[in-house]
């Protein structure tokens, strides 16, 4: 993607009402356990909504959607000697092939995960399959289908 292609996403994002179960906003750096986490329910939770990618991105308030920024760069992050795009690749299953981007919107640094959604079995991240309901991430055997007859 090129720079207007992603500044026309970003802004077709954060114009969305609210964050939902394939958008997820952060300002700045989480733990990287809570971005394997986030990629695996933002994947599953975009096959669900019919919807071709789920995304992560660092630099926009979660409420206002107000860009401002961050000063995380996930593609020189490491975690210990291995690249944090790598690491958290190694750690999905089954392996998909997110994209990470970054960039400047108004003089303002932006990452950006693009994750495509899942195909044939939800993806997991540790061994752990995670989901969103609405704006909330969980692991996918807490949510509990009951059939009452």
């Amino acid at each position: 993607m090129n720079q207007n292609e992603l500044k026309k996403l970003l802004e077709s994002l954060i114009n969305l009402p609210k964050e939902n179960e394939w958008v997820e906003f952060k300002t700045n750096y989480v733990s990287i356990e809570e971005i394997g986490e986030l990629i695996s329910a933002l994947s599953n939770s975009a096959c669900l909504h019919n919807q071709p990618f789920g995304y992560l991105v660092f630099g926009v308030e979660n409420e206002s959607h107000k860009i401002v920024g961050t000063t995380f760069k996930p593609k020189s992050d490491k975690k210990g000697n291995e690249e944090l795009e790598n690491w958290l690749a190694q750690r999905l299953s089954p392996r998909i092939d997110f994209r990470i981007f970054e960039f400047f919107f108004d003089e303002k640094q932006i990452s950006l995960f693009e994750v495509p959604s899942v195909k044939n079995e939800p993806v997991s991240f540790l061994h752990e399959e995670y989901i969103r309901v609405g704006s909330i991430t969980r692991k996918l055997k807490d949510l509990v289908v009951s059939n009452t007859s």
